[in-house]
C-alpha cells in the first residue's frame, strides 16, 4: 500500500487541493464549477441539484509523465446535459412562477438570485425570467391604457352632464320670456349678447325652450 497525501485549502471563492499527484484549483457556485486539475486539464461541471442531471467537460492536455507503457489512456464517456424536453419543462415552470412572483412585487434580480442559489442558472431557465419581466411590463402598460380610457370616458360624461345642465338652465330662462310674449328673435338676441351663447347652442336652447313652453319637458 503506497504513501498518499491530500490537503484542501480555501482562499476566498477558490479551493486549492494539494495531493501526491500535484496541486489543483477549483472555483464556482452551486450547480456550476470550473477545476484546473493537477494534470493540467480544465474540467467544467454543470448540474441541476435534486434532478440527478450533470454535465462534465474536460479540456486541455495532461502534463507528460515518464512511463514505460506508451499505450494511450482509455477515453472516458462524456456525460450529456439536460435534454430539450427537460429544458422546455424547466422553462415553463420557471416562467409561470416568475410571473406570479413579479406580480407580488418580487424583483427579477431576486428571482434570478433564487435560481442561482438552487443551482438552476441555466441560460434557458434564466431566459424564462426575462420573458416574464417583458410580459409583466406589457401588462402594466395595458392596465395604464385601460385606466386612462376609463378616466377619459368619465370626464367626457361629466362634461356632457355639465353642458346639458347649462343648456337646460338657459332653456328655462328663454321659455319664461316666451311665455310673457317676448318674440323669439329678441330671446335669441338676448342669448347671444347677454349669455354669450353660440349659434348652434342657441338652436339647441330654442328647441328645449319650446318643449318647456308646450309642457313636454
Amino acid at each position: 500500500m503506497g504513501f498518499s497525501y491530500r490537503k484542501t485549502f480555501k482562499a476566498g471563492p477558490i479551493r486549492i487541493t494539494a495531493s501526491k499527484s500535484g496541486v489543483s484549483y477549483s472555483a464556482g457556485v452551486k450547480g456550476a464549477r470550473v477545476t484546473r486539475r493537477a494534470d493540467g486539464k480544465v474540467q467544467t461541471t454543470l448540474s441541476v441539484p435534486g434532478t440527478g442531471l450533470r454535465y462534465t467537460e474536460t479540456a486541455g492536455r495532461s502534463r507528460a509523465k515518464p512511463t514505460a507503457n506508451t499505450a494511450p489512456p482509455a477515453k472516458l464517456p462524456v456525460q450529456s446535459g439536460p435534454t430539450a424536453t427537460e429544458l422546455r419543462a424547466a422553462y415553463q415552470k420557471t416562467y409561470t412562477l416568475a410571473v406570479q412572483q413579479l406580480r407580488d412585487g418580487v424583483s427579477g434580480a431576486e428571482v434570478r438570485g433564487h435560481l442561482h442559489n438552487q443551482g438552476l442558472a441555466h441560460p434557458q431557465v434564466l431566459k424564462a425570467v426575462t420573458d416574464a419581466e417583458k410580459y409583466i411590463a406589457g401588462e402594466v402598460k395595458r392596465q395604464a391604457r385601460q385606466q386612462a380610457k376609463q378616466q377619459a370616458k368619465a370626464a367626457k360624461e361629466k362634461g356632457l352632464e355639465a353642458e346639458n345642465a347649462r343648456l337646460d338652465g338657459l332653456a328655462a330662462e328663454a321659455a319664461e320670456q316666451l311665455r310673457t310674449g317676448v318674440a323669439w328673435h329678441l330671446v335669441d338676441k338676448w342669448l347671444k349678447n347677454e349669455r354669450g351663447v353660440g349659434f348652434i347652442d342657441r338652436s339647441n336652447v330654442r328647441g328645449r325652450a319650446k318643449k318647456i313652453v308646450k309642457g313636454k319637458a
